[in-house]
């Protein structure tokens, strides 16, 4: 029986070559050493800032309000979407949600994430005392699902709202 195994690649000490799962093994491992360390598609976030380069958090001066509201659509309602300022997460907003961020005032960039796909970027200017409204949600319905795949970036829509 021992000399069957040989001859078919087993586990015997005269064999030569390594078995079939042996083999299968070693590749996996090769792979999984030069593999990225995150998926394809999915853009570099920037490190976060060390504490000693961050600003205090006791801020007294003036302040802006963004204030983010997503529309209710039968697509992505059981996701909720990574609110993403300066490229770092600061939230989340659901279906038929609204989420308010208090900021200083300035220039910010606002994008959304829901897996691979984005929103694309949205400019704000904020002005000391002002509130910005932003209307977000899922760009088309099933029709439009091709974005998902061909046009990650236009999958969510990300704009102005109306102004207080």
């Amino acid at each position: 029986m021992a000399e069957h195994r040989d001859a078919v690649g087993g586990s015997g000490a005269a064999s030569a070559s390594p078995s079939i799962w042996e083999r299968a093994r070693r590749k996996m491992a090769d792979h999984n050493a030069t593999a990225p360390s995150r998926p394809m598609g999915i853009p570099e976030m920037p490190e976060a800032e060390s504490e000693a380069e961050s600003e205090p958090q006791d801020y007294d001066g003036p302040t802006s309000e963004i204030v983010l509201e997503r529309i209710h659509h039968y697509r992505d309602t059981i996701r909720s979407y990574h609110v993403l300022i300066e490229g770092q997460r600061v939230g989340r907003i659901r279906d038929d949600g609204t989420e308010s961020y208090v900021l200083r005032p300035g220039s910010y960039t606002l994008r959304l994430q829901l897996l691979w796909i984005f929103s694309p970027k949205v400019v704000v200017e904020l002005s000391a005392g002002a509130t910005t409204q932003l209307v977000c949600g899922p760009n088309g319905g099933i029709l439009q699902a091709w974005r998902l795949f061909f046009a990650p970036t236009t999958a969510i829509f990300l704009r102005f709202g109306q102004q207080a």
